[in-house]
């Protein structure tokens, strides 16, 4: 199965675009390993660099195209000083199969969720997802009363755990990586509604479930980095019986910020990703942000709008389909929905979550 190809976003600045390529050009010429040291400094600092100039009230594209040129120009210096000697060449494997996609994908948060405090495991995501659920006028504690619950690509069960908290009678985790699975369910000793919980491993593009079997399916992000985005679609159709939810959230296409976590991701995909946990530990980040980071950075995302997802949904059998367009304050959604300036520019369609009923 090939790794999904998504299409350029038309609607995102030409010149924009061009001072991307450039920055991934130039950084792609470093091909020796004693080069990623400055390269992960770079990477880490245009992405933080987003979080304050995505704050200002203002046209963000020159913003971008300046500090994009600024990288450029700071990388070729490093690599025409000669001062590294290529004394560590880099040879890419470059094969990707069905096979290795999926351990990349399941491996790529272990280490991260083990290293994750109780106060964002526990209290940040049950709080968050009761806020965003209020704020779109649901209450979850009835969403989610006495239902069987699937949690599709569960990864440390943060999610499942605040799931059956607010009531539901079993959550079933699903993921690939059994060192999360591990993770959660020592996690769950910690709780009084351990009994509740159930983890099992397996992939969504083959889900080890029964049809129609489950009342609910909560996918939080999760789709959009596999290789079969449809397809594990028609497999929630598969299992979720008639009138039962499906709760999806996938990234839209996102404006500028899909075109600058794609460029770093580009511009460093010969860094292992195990080096740069190493970095961003070293530097004191917490371990929230830090996963966050290195989703932005590491996991591929397949990009698909709004109406793209739509359509699927239907093709599945899903309709009375419910976008749920507010969230806590630091989700692009929020910002693109109160209308902050340039926040369309910025996030375009931004986080793309949906409600939707299995006919």
């Amino acid at each position: 199965m090939p790794i999904p190809q998504v299409k350029p976003n038309k609607d995102i600045d030409s010149k924009a675009v061009i001072a991307s390529n450039a920055y991934i050009k130039q950084s792609l010429l470093m091909d020796d390993k004693s080069y990623w040291p400055v390269k992960m400094h770079v990477s880490l600092n245009l992405f933080l660099w987003h979080l304050d100039a995505f704050a200002k009230k203002e046209d963000p594209v020159p913003l971008f195209i300046e500090k994009m040129n600024t990288a450029t120009k700071l990388l070729k210096l490093v690599r025409i000083s000669k001062f590294c000697g290529n004394y560590f060449p880099y040879s890419a494997d470059v094969e990707r199969n069905e096979t290795k996609f999926e351990s990349h994908i399941s491996g790529l948060f272990s280490d991260i969720w083990l290293e994750m405090t109780d106060d964002i495991y526990f209290d940040q995501s049950f709080e968050f997802t009761k806020e965003r659920f209020l704020k779109n006028d649901i209450d979850p504690f009835d969403f989610f009363d006495n239902k069987i619950v699937l949690d599709a690509g569960c990864g440390s069960g943060k999610f499942s755990c605040a799931i059956a908290k607010f009531g539901a009678k079993k959550v079933i985790g699903l993921d690939l990586g059994e060192k999360g699975l591990e993770f959660a369910r020592k996690q769950a000793k910690k709780t009084d509604y351990e009994n509740k919980l159930e983890y099992i491993q397996g992939s969504l593009l083959k889900i080890p479930l029964n049809d129609k079997s489950v009342d609910i399916i909560w996918s939080n992000g999760v789709i959009h980095h596999t290789l079969g985005y449809e397809k594990c679609i028609q497999e929630f159709s598969r299992i979720i019986r008639p009138g039962g939810k499906l709760f999806l959230y996938v990234n839209g296409r996102f404006g500028l910020f899909e075109l600058l976590l794609d460029s770093i991701r580009l511009a460093a995909i010969d860094i292992p990703r195990q080096l740069f946990q190493h970095y961003l530990s070293l530097l004191k980040i917490n371990s929230g942000r830090i996963y966050w980071i290195l989703d932005c950075m590491y996991a591929p995302y397949e990009w698909k709008t709004k109406d793209e997802v739509i359509d699927l949904l239907k093709k599945q059998g899903f309709d009375n389909i419910f976008q749920l367009k507010r969230g806590v304050e630091t989700d692009q959604i929020e910002q693109v929905t109160n209308g902050i300036p340039y926040a369309d520019v910025k996030y375009g369609e931004a986080q793309l979550k949906f409600i939707s009923e299995k006919v």
